[in-house]
């Protein structure tokens, strides 16, 4: 089966939109005043990034709605788990070497266990989950026979996990709330949030139902309509911040309204751009990038807390480190793939060398 280039294309977009979001962290973005042209700016692009983590959920329906169990499909796990230890032993010499932080062996055990050795590892405990979740997922899916069956199915995880953080995201009882939605900190819930923490499970099925369903939407149209998107989203974010340092509600949420829209517009976009026309060659050098993406992710945090650790130093203003956006993220992405390019390696290396290993044992048992 020939590789879809789309899909390689998507995950590296989201690669790249995780190491932007993660540039407002460490560059004091969140301690400004929102304010002025630059701020709104900004803001529009850091709503814009947090597209990030719901491509990569979605991207998981999309290719794994097929999936059964099986003892092949859970030993898939194995590789994750690989590239997640050695991601979280890179992260540990960092922190040994260059932050001076003591470790024993107990506290590297309990860390990669609890995974906190690396510090954006919370997708790979969500991921575990989902992963071992996803063959009963496609059950349920495959299970509903019509297009409408399944619609119904998405609109009430998007009504359960989705709306809330948009809808319950007022103080409907403080007077005169709009025009300084800034100084409420808790919110009326007018409908049920509880169950709102299941996100990924929404964007799974989305991506199945991207999958099974494509949405016929003029590329044209597509981008006009991410375009608006982020603008009006952004402009709301900019609004309900107005005065004072960023506000995070609900409303900015991994799995918020929001985010579901801005993500399905650009998935659905960069999905139907037709990248296969592309040369042999650049498909090939896509496809491994994307396969680094995973590694990438966990490392960036180490090139993410030396890099802006200088840039902090050189221009402490927050506003004028903006100028100098691009070149730290692209320069965190580079150096994020390569390190994964090694550990990849490494991992390589090691199921090879276990299965050597095996088969000589087996040998001199038979032998013997």
């Amino acid at each position: 089966m020939q590789r879809d280039a789309s899909l390689d294309v998507i995950r590296i977009v989201a690669l790249f939109s995780v190491i932007s979001v993660h540039s407002f962290l460490h560059t004091g973005f969140y301690s400004q005043i929102v304010s002025g042209e630059r701020m709104y700016v900004a803001v529009l692009a850091r709503t814009m990034f947090m597209v990030c983590v719901p491509l990569f959920m979605i991207l998981t329906g999309y290719l794994m709605n097929k999936k059964q169990i099986s003892k092949k499909y859970y030993m898939g796990l194995e590789k994750t788990i690989s590239i997640y230890i050695l991601a979280s032993l890179a992260c540990i010499l960092y922190k040994v070497y260059c932050e001076e932080m003591q470790y024993t062996i107990k506290k590297v055990i309990l860390e990669i266990l609890n995974f906190s050795a690396a510090n954006y590892a919370w997708y790979v405990e969500m991921y575990i989950g989902l992963y071992l979740l996803i063959p009963f997922l496609n059950i349920i899916w495959h299970n509903l026979k019509t297009r409408k069956e399944k619609l119904i199915l998405l609109m009430t995880f998007i009504l359960l996990t989705a709306l809330p953080g948009v809808i319950n995201s007022h103080n409907f009882v403080l007077n005169g709330w709009w025009l300084n939605p800034a100084s409420s900190k808790e919110y009326n819930a007018i409908i049920p949030d509880w169950w709102a923490g299941i996100y990924p499970i929404t964007y799974y099925f989305i991506g199945c139902y991207l999958n099974e369903f494509k949405l016929k939407i003029p590329k044209l149209t597509n981008i006009v309509a991410f375009i608006l998107a982020v603008v009006l989203i952004g402009s709301f974010n900019y609004y309900r911040s107005y005065g004072v340092v960023f506000v995070k509600g609900a409303y900015q949420n991994w799995g918020s309204l929001f985010n579901v829209i801005m993500t399905v517009l650009l998935f659905n976009l960069l999905l139907n751009i037709n990248f296969n026309q592309l040369s042999n060659g650049i498909k090939n050098f896509l496809g491994k990038i994307s396969n680094l993406c995973f590694g990438a992710y966990l490392v960036s945090w180490i090139f993410d807390s030396a890099y802006y650790s200088i840039l902090n130093a050189i221009i402490p203003e927050m506003l004028e480190s903006l100028n100098w956006y691009f070149v730290f993220v692209a320069t965190i992405f580079v150096c994020s793939l390569i390190l994964s390019a090694i550990l990849n390696c490494i991992q390589k290396g090691i199921v090879v060398g276990s299965k050597n290993l095996k088969s000589k044992i087996m040998c001199e048992v038979h032998n013997a």
